[in-house]
């Protein structure tokens, strides 16, 4: 649970170059315009290429999904903010699809499990700093 207001931690969790300072999987991430349903971005795993992103959907103050292409499969992040007796729960939904799911989610689901608990507390406390 994030002790902040859901307008500071909504504009935190969408600014896409500062990704990085919670995401302890990534080197560098940026969009190539503003947050917005269709926009483009790019992801520089701290291991592996650089990934292209697509916003897919967004929900104001409430949640966002991007998807990134995968060789016949797709790496799916949906975020959501929920306003709970007055703070705010933050969940980061991660899955894959496609034909090469059950051997991407066997190549990275441990780490993906592995990284989510520190890469939730780092986000917890940079966005009560906000």
């Amino acid at each position: 649970m994030i002790n902040n207001t859901n307008q500071k931690v909504w504009s935190y969790l969408i600014n896409v170059s500062r990704w990085k300072e919670w995401d302890t999987e990534l080197k560098e991430a940026r969009i190539f315009k503003e947050f917005s349903e269709g926009a483009m971005g790019e992801l520089k795993p701290k291991k592996g290429p650089k990934l292209k992103f697509q916003i897919d959907e967004i929900k104001p103050f409430e949640s966002y999904t991007f998807t990134t292409k995968m060789p016949l499969s797709k790496l799916v992040i949906k975020r959501k903010l929920l306003q709970r007796k007055g703070q705010i729960e933050f969940t980061d939904e991660i899955k894959f699809t496609g034909i090469f799911k059950p051997i991407l989610g066997y190549l990275f689901g441990r780490g993906f499990k592995k990284a989510l608990p520190e890469v939730m507390n780092n986000f917890k406390i940079i966005a009560e700093k906000e």
